[in-house]
């Protein structure tokens, strides 16, 4: 048997929900300003009709941010989908690229973990001229072909990306890597976060105004309760 939904269950589950919703549209706004960064999208989800309130999921929202030309050798962007691979303590990472560095065994890194071409890790030699990164990924110095870099993305219908909080994001058993004629890197170029202020805001004060209905409707129903409870017991 069914038990009876609680407008004051449903209230509270809608509040959470809020706060989740809330908890996102702020990361993607503190991040407006971070090169490469995906927006993480929320939406509602009625899983058990007898839970009263959606449930409030997330997705990464992979749309292509505005890329910018820089002219500095070490900026890479791309300029299309795919994630470029990286390997961290904890594994490989998909990250969005950005800004390269060096570092000291003159390896290329993003945000300090090492890029991956095909032969792994991609070592600079200590002395040369001129760093060159073509747009199917083949890394080039001194004119020199030295390795590719590698461009992934997750099949269609997969998984949705799992989110960490260095901005890297955990790739799935199952990944596709993207062939050359379909890599499109940007050397001397950075590639905007996706996400919209303006919106974002509008946003924001949507779920602070339903927040506030919310609460509004909590104090009804509980004055409610605390009134029939006080009159049950009284005489007729």
């Amino acid at each position: 048997m069914t038990s009876p939904v609680s407008g004051l269950g449903i209230a509270a589950r809608a509040m959470r929900g809020n706060e989740l919703r809330m908890a996102a549209v702020a990361n993607n706004l503190a991040n407006v300003s971070t090169d490469g960064f995906k927006a993480e999208r929320t939406f509602a989800q009625l899983l058990d009709a007898a839970q009263g309130a959606p449930t409030i999921l997330s997705r990464a929202d992979t749309t292509v941010g505005t890329v910018t030309d820089t002219g500095a050798p070490l900026d890479l962007a791309i300029d299309g989908e795919g994630f470029a691979v990286v390997s961290t303590p904890r594994g490989e990472r998909w990250v969005r690229a950005g800004a390269m560095s060096l570092d000291p065994a003159n390896r290329l890194t993003i945000n300090g973990t090492p890029l991956l071409g095909d032969n792994g890790t991609i070592t600079l030699p200590l002395q040369y001229d001129k760093l060159t990164i073509q747009p199917d990924g083949a890394v080039l110095v001194d004119g020199a072909f030295l390795d590719r870099l590698r461009l992934e993305r997750a099949p269609a219908g997969g998984p949705e990306l799992v989110r960490e909080p260095q901005g890297t994001f955990v790739p799935g058993a199952a990944r596709e890597s993207l062939g050359e004629a379909d890599r499109n890197f940007r050397q001397g170029a950075l590639e905007s976060s996706n996400v919209e202020s303006v919106s974002s805001m509008v946003e924001m004060l949507g779920i602070q105004r339903h927040h506030a209905l919310l609460e509004r409707a909590i104090r009804v129903l509980d004055e409610a309760r605390e009134t029939a409870a006080s009159q049950l017991g009284k005489p007729v």
